[in-house]
């Protein structure tokens, strides 16, 4: 990575943090708003940055794919880490999937203790704990998906057939950001 590119990183991240320190520090929903958005494009930055990094190694493992070469050992890699290494580091520092199992429990616990007394006064009550677990489930979701994705790719790789190869071909084409890399 160029010196230039690791500075550009490094000051989008320090702003970033700044913002988020100023956003904690002050609770405004505008100030998070823009934290979330900040996220998304430094996300998004990272992510043409890795493709840009990988690019020579992704295409030689698109001829391959496409070709029906055998698979070295160095294409495995390269797919792995293109197509599915956000999924492996996000499930290994990933800490908070017992809690949140553990919470939805709690929170299902509440909503039927308190379905059997629901009035006009306790609605809102009800609606409070079904808005918490709401907001629970997709970070459940997401979790449960990109476990479900590794194991799909390393049972899918593992020996993979001509319509495997075309399909990881067409998703490491279809991820570049700029095929002529």
């Amino acid at each position: 990575m160029s010196s230039a590119a690791t500075l550009d990183l490094a000051t989008a991240v320090e702003a970033l943090s700044e913002l988020s320190e100023r956003a904690l520090q002050d609770q405004c929903v505008e100030d998070f708003e823009l934290v979330e958005r900040r996220l998304n494009e430094l996300d998004a930055t990272v992510r043409e940055l890795h493709q840009s990094l990988w690019a020579s190694e992704i295409k030689a493992a698109i001829r391959h794919l496409e070709s029906g070469q055998p698979l070295t050992p160095e294409d495995h890699e390269v797919i792995r880490t293109f197509l599915v290494s956000d999924a492996e580091h996000y499930l290994a520092q990933e800490n908070n999937f017992a809690d949140w199992v553990h919470e939805l429990r709690r929170l299902l616990g509440e909503i039927t203790s308190r379905l059997r007394t629901v009035d006009r006064n306790s609605a809102g009550e009800l609606r409070g704990v079904l808005k918490d677990a709401v907001r629970l489930a997709p970070d459940i979701r997401n979790y449960l998906d990109d476990r479900r994705r590794l194991e799909l790719f390393n049972a899918g790789l593992k020996e993979p057939d001509s319509s495997t190869c075309a399909t990881l071909a067409r998703l490491l084409r279809d991820q570049l950001v700029n095929p002529n890399l």
